[in-house]
C-alpha cells in the first residue's frame, strides 16, 4: 500500500488529515508535518527526509505520495531537496496545491493503484473539484 505524507505551512496538513478522517475514517500509513514560524527549511528537510524513508519502508516498496500546499513554498522546497538527496533510494511523488478532494482520493485509492496512477488520479481530482458553486448548480 502506498504511504502518504502531507506537508504544509502551519497546521493545514494536520487539519486536512483530521477532516479526511472525519469523512472516511482513519487511513493507515499517513503522516502530516507542518512548518511553523521561526523554523527553518533545513530542519524541515531533515524531518521529511526521515519520514519519507520510514514511510517508504512501511509501504514495502509501493512508494510514498507527498502532498504539499504551495509550489515554491518552503514545504515544497524542503520536499524537493529531500527527494533530491534520497535519489533512487525511495519511490516517491509529490503533488503541490493539496486540497481535501486530492487527499480523499489519495486515501481511498492508495491501496489498489500504483504510485504513478495515484499521482495522475489525484492531480485530476484536484482540478475537477475546483468549481463555481452557483454555475455548477445553475442558479
Amino acid at each position: 500500500m502506498i504511504a502518504m505524507l502531507i506537508v504544509t505551512h502551519g497546521d493545514l496538513a494536520k487539519a486536512l488529515v483530521s477532516s479526511a478522517h472525519l469523512i472516511m475514517g482513519e487511513s493507515s500509513l499517513t503522516e502530516s508535518q507542518g512548518l511553523y514560524h521561526g523554523e527553518n527549511i533545513e530542519g524541515l528537510k531533515d524531518t521529511v527526509k526521515d519520514s519519507i524513508t520510514n514511510l517508504h519502508e512501511k509501504s514495502e516498496g509501493d512508494g510514498v505520495i507527498i502532498l504539499t500546499d504551495l509550489f515554491g513554498g518552503s514545504p515544497s522546497n524542503a520536499i524537493a531537496r529531500a527527494l533530491h538527496e534520497l535519489g533512487d533510494n525511495v519511490k516517491a511523488e509529490c503533488i503541490t496545491g493539496v486540497n481535501l478532494p486530492i487527499l480523499l482520493e489519495a486515501a481511498n485509492c492508495k491501496s489498489y493503484m500504483n504510485l504513478d496512477e495515484l499521482k495522475n488520479h489525484c492531480i485530476n481530482a484536484g482540478k475537477d473539484n475546483i468549481l463555481c458553486l452557483k454555475e455548477r448548480l445553475n442558479f
